[in-house]
Formats: C-alpha cells, sequence, structure tokens
C-alpha cells in the first residue's frame, strides 16, 4: 500500500488547479479514499485476529502506514478540496459541514496516533490490553468508513 503523501505539495500553491483543470484532483482524492479502505480492511482483520491469532508483522505494517496515509490524504483535503469547494459550489451548509470535517480529521490524526503506539506494541509482542485495542481497532475504521462516506455521498456527489 502506497501513502498518498507524495506530490501532495506539488498542489498546495495552485489550490484550484487540479480540480478546476480536470478530473486528476478527483482520481488523487477516490485513489486516497480507496487505500484508506483498504487500510481499515486490514485494521478489521487484526480487530477479528485477537487476542490468540494476531499478525504481528501485519500490526506493524499497518501502524507504519497508518500515520501517513491519514495525514496525506487530510492535508490534500484541507489545503486543495475544500478551498475549491468552498469558491465554487454552492451547497447549503457547506462552510459548517467543511469545518466539521477538518475538526474530524484532527480527531482522526489524534486517534491514529495512539492507534500507531498500540499496533506497534502489539506487533512487538509487548503486553497490551487485547480488548483496549480492538476497541480502538474498530472505533477507528468505523469512522473513518463513515467519513469516507459522508464525503463521497454529500460533497463529492454534487462534483
Amino acid at each position: 500500500m502506497q501513502t498518498k503523501t507524495d506530490g501532495v505539495n506539488d498542489n498546495d500553491s495552485h489550490c484550484a488547479g487540479p480540480l478546476a483543470a480536470g478530473s486528476s484532483g478527483l482520481v488523487w482524492l477516490e485513489s486516497a479514499h480507496s487505500e484508506q479502505l483498504a487500510l481499515c480492511r486490514e485494521l478489521e482483520e487484526i480487530a477479528d485476529s485477537l487476542p490468540s491469532s494476531v499478525n504481528r508483522q501485519k500490526c506493524i505494517y499497518a501502524a507504519k502506514a497508518l500515520g501517513p496515509l491519514i495525514s496525506g490524504a487530510h492535508h490534500y483535503e484541507e489545503q486543495v478540496l475544500f478551498p475549491w469547494l468552498a469558491e465554487n459550489l454552492t451547497i447549503p451548509h457547506l462552510q459548517e459541514t467543511l469545518h466539521r470535517l477538518k475538526f474530524e480529521h484532527c480527531e482522526d490524526e489524534c486517534f491514529a496516533e495512539e492507534l500507531t503506539d498500540a499496533l506497534l506494541r502489539l506487533g512487538s509482542g509487548d503486553n497490551v490490553n487485547m480488548e483496549a485495542v480492538g476497541y480502538m481497532l474498530r472505533g477507528f475504521f468505523e469512522g473513518l468508513r463513515r467519513h469516507i462516506a459522508f464525503e463521497r455521498e454529500h460533497i463529492l456527489s454534487g462534483l
């Protein structure tokens, strides 16, 4: 799984560029969503394996992918997509919605940091509270799936 942090800064100086110039920005976002959903499936597999069938390598891989993938996607949305949406669309309550999504990004990134630590401990064989880690995993991937579904259904469907 590749993270989508590469090339994000290239778009920062032309916030409307990728979207206004064509579908490349939306293709990038769809790819980022797909990668995030693939990670959610991996996290769900880890949660389902608890407590007795943990694949430690999968935990470490997920831990290393989690932060860059989430922060890269959020950076793109906040620096490119959201400004373009605010400038070019007239959706009722759009500013409030974008503000809420940014707040969710902040929460998701903090949650991802905690989950990364838990996955690294789990992957290294440290003694962890399996019930707590399972709860964290499910809370994270279910919330991320809801966030992506909302963006697709209520924001991106208008494009």
